[in-house]
């Protein structure tokens, strides 16, 4: 995501936990937020996007003499509060992907590269909501998700006039914890921020290749990083 987004997702992210901590803090009345009791539904979707965008990148292998990556990622949900503050529900997924590059090797040679990929995905989850207050309007989020999708990636790279062509396909599955924060901007409309803290997944990947046998790659991760700058927006409902 590029400087100018990922600063302003920032800035976002500490009004919100200011305000928050204000109100914890202070007589003044605020909006009255939604009480998470049992039987309330909600619904709602979320949006994060990418870029990136280098030139004469230095790499292990390669000179990166350009390079253009956008990818997006939107999600909708829906959930019952099953207990005080406590939901269970489910989220679909649909992320895409594109890179346009032009690498050179340490022999001095050109290819051209680019990269067209999309991916789906379940994600079942339960969420925790800890209320800031006595309002109702502020929450901390932690969801915690298992994930289920597969996805297709093409890949066209072409040097002195040589195509050659990659199809992927995927398969994964796994489980994350995306812990952020719910602000109410308006009865029953709630603005919500997370981030991701800690993800355990395993993919699948087979691959073909123009003129070569077919590979299958097997990835196990364990993510325990937590990346401020790779934020998710989303607004929902609650009813």
């Amino acid at each position: 995501m590029n400087l100018y987004y990922q600063r302003w997702m920032v800035a976002i992210v500490c009004l919100l936990f200011s305000q928050a901590t204000f109100s914890q803090y202070t007589n003044k009345p605020v909006k009255t937020g939604v009480e998470m009791k049992k039987g309330t539904w909600f619904a709602g979707g979320t949006l994060s996007t990418g870029n990136r965008q280098a030139e004469n990148e230095n790499q292990l292998f390669a000179l990166m003499i350009n390079q253009k990556k956008n990818d997006f990622e939107v999600r909708v949900e829906g959930g019952y509060m099953f207990k005080e503050n406590l939901a269970a529900g489910l989220g679909l997924l649909y992320g895409r992907t594109m890179e346009e590059s032009l690498q050179q090797n340490s022999d001095g040679v050109l290819t051209d590269v680019q990269i067209a990929g999309d991916y789906y995905a379940f994600r079942p989850f339960v969420k925790n909501f800890i209320p800031l207050g006595q309002t109702h309007r502020f929450y901390v989020v932690i969801p915690t998700e298992l994930q289920i999708g597969f996805g297709n990636k093409v890949k066209e790279s072409t040097t002195d006039a040589i195509l050659t062509r990659t199809y992927t396909k995927s398969n994964f599955y796994g489980i994350a914890l995306r812990p952020g924060m719910l602000v109410f901007l308006h009865k029953n409309f709630g603005f919500e921020v997370n981030v991701g803290a800690f993800g355990l997944n395993t993919s699948s990947e087979k691959s073909s290749t123009t003129n070569q046998p077919d590979s299958r790659v097997r990835t196990r991760d364990l993510d325990l990083k937590i990346n401020i700058l790779n934020l998710s927006l989303g607004f929902s409902g609650y009813f």
